[in-house]
């Protein structure tokens, strides 16, 4: 490609881009403040979807304010500690424990809880 291709290509795109006042398209008394589409807010689910340890097993269950659905007992992770809870939270899952904070952080998400939250949002083939 020769130096006079590119710029054609350059002056073409320039020309395609357009370098000018664009309120000059825009019919009279139009108001060029205001944004041209409104955009979505970013809002997490309501849902969220848990496994906790209680003294006696693990269980999994999704919770939605106030309401909870009727958990269901499955295999504890190793690592957790009797009322440590894993929630999911985006594409990863977090331990909670509210009574050592220091021992909260990130975690692999148990295959049952990833698999309980695609089954409850209709994702799960």
């Amino acid at each position: 490609m020769t130096v006079e291709h590119v710029y054609s290509a350059l002056l073409v795109a320039v020309f395609l881009c357009g370098c000018g006042d664009e309120s000059a398209l825009l019919p009279p008394g139009s108001d060029t403040s205001a944004p041209a589409f409104s955009a979505a807010s970013a809002r997490r689910p309501t849902e969220r979807y848990v496994l906790a340890r209680t003294a006696t097993r693990c269980e999994i269950f999704a919770e939605n304010g106030d309401e909870r659905t009727e958990p269901f007992a499955t295999p504890c992770p190793e690592f957790m500690l009797v009322g440590e809870r894993i929630r999911i939270a985006g594409k990863t899952c977090t331990l909670e424990n509210k009574a050592q904070v220091e021992r909260e952080k990130p975690v692999v998400c148990p295959d049952p809880l990833t698999h309980f939250e695609k089954r409850r949002r209709g994702l799960e083939k």
